[in-house]
């Protein structure tokens, strides 16, 4: 049993020192910036870890809602900092459910991406190649399963051709998030499904490349699993803009953890949640 006393280690950062690992939406950070600026609170705080040898953090969850921080100018971000050490901290993978696209035009696109090679195969036989490295990835649809190999010299390695399979249907198409691979059971929440896209499984040390090289993964894709995760924080915003040393602002935060302590104001949920609220 976790104390209630044990909290999510919250951090003041320099908001430039906060580097993404996967690719931005920059249409929700013009959303996000906006209602940063509106709300004058930060609800909940980006996820980041360490990066070695460096006094970077890579960002592992709240990516878009970081780079908002740098398009305002502010210079100090609160970020709730884990570690890949911890008990409980897991990388998992989002798929993509593609939907509202026409299906010709999806097919079409998939042939104009260089290096990309489809495989008719059973799912089984997707999910192995997938997880042993001999797929990049692989598509359901209506017509069946295809693995995803990249058979160019010209792509370098298999997140270039990643991103050449997410640009497919980006901003072309609507796009969830999905937790298993059957066609079955996700048609009937998304009628108008067009494909099913199923990514590898990534590890920290693929995530912290990503962000020490710079050569981002495609959005939407790696999920976090954060143990006692710090949500609904309110925080204001006008303290992280103020002009005050780092140092300054880390002592308002734990005069402020301290006062929503005393005010009863902080809850531990061990049980697993649903949200309706996001």
């Amino acid at each position: 049993m976790r104390y209630s006393t044990d909290l999510p280690d919250l951090r003041i950062l320099p908001a430039n020192a906060l580097i993404p690992h996967e690719d931005c939406d920059p249409r929700r950070v013009v959303r996000l910036s906006k209602r940063l600026e509106e709300d004058g609170i930060l609800k909940n705080p980006p996820v980041v870890t360490s990066i070695p040898d460096c006094e970077n953090y890579v960002v592992l969850d709240g990516a878009n809602r970081a780079l908002s921080f740098v398009k305002l100018a502010i210079p100090h971000i609160i970020a709730q900092l884990v570690s890949y050490q911890e008990s409980g901290v897991e990388v998992d993978t989002w798929y993509h459910v593609v939907a509202g696209m026409d299906i010709t035009e999806f097919e079409n696109a998939l042939t104009l991406i260089t290096g990309l090679h489809l495989q008719e195969c059973s799912l089984e036989d997707a999910r192995s190649a997938l997880a042993n490295h001999q797929a990049a990835a692989y598509i359901i649809s209506a017509e069946g399963v295809r693995m995803v190999s990249n058979s160019s010299t010209t792509l370098k390695h298999d997140t270039a051709l990643l991103n050449a399979l997410v640009s497919v249907y980006k901003g072309k198409a609507d796009i969830f998030r999905a937790s298993n691979d059957i066609w079955e059971i996700q048609k009937p929440y998304y009628p108008n499904i067009t494909a099913l896209v199923v990514f590898p499984r990534l590890s920290p040390a693929d995530i912290i490349h990503a962000a020490q090289s710079g050569e981002m993964i495609p959005t939407g894709i790696t999920r976090h699993i954060i143990p006692h995760r710090a949500l609904n924080i309110n925080f204001p915003m006008h303290v992280l803009q103020k002009d005050w040393s780092l140092e300054q602002k880390e002592a308002w935060l734990q005069d402020w953890l301290m006062e929503r302590m005393a005010a009863n104001a902080i809850r531990f949920y061990s049980e697993s949640t649903f949200s309706f609220n996001e």
